[in-house]
């Protein structure tokens, strides 16, 4: 397996558990529980990881395609 796949499947598994780490704030918000002001850097944060892990995933695609190529060749 390539080092940089590995490398991205890690920091992915990472951002993942971090995002995980606020889903009670999402909740709290969701219930009520919380203000969309005391909610609003929180929310931010996680739509800054999805993105992160969203680029990550298309990085991971493009190397997983070229292995697949160059198996084929």
């Amino acid at each position: 397996m390539n080092e940089r796949r590995m490398a991205i499947e890690s920091e992915i598994a990472g951002l993942k558990q971090i995002l995980t780490s606020t889903d009670y704030k999402a909740l709290k918000f969701a219930e009520g529980q919380i203000s969309a002001t005391d909610y609003k850097e929180t929310k931010q944060q996680r739509q800054a990881l999805r993105d992160k892990i969203n680029e990550l995933e298309s990085e991971l695609e493009t190397i997983k395609e070229s292995e697949e190529n160059a198996d084929a060749e």
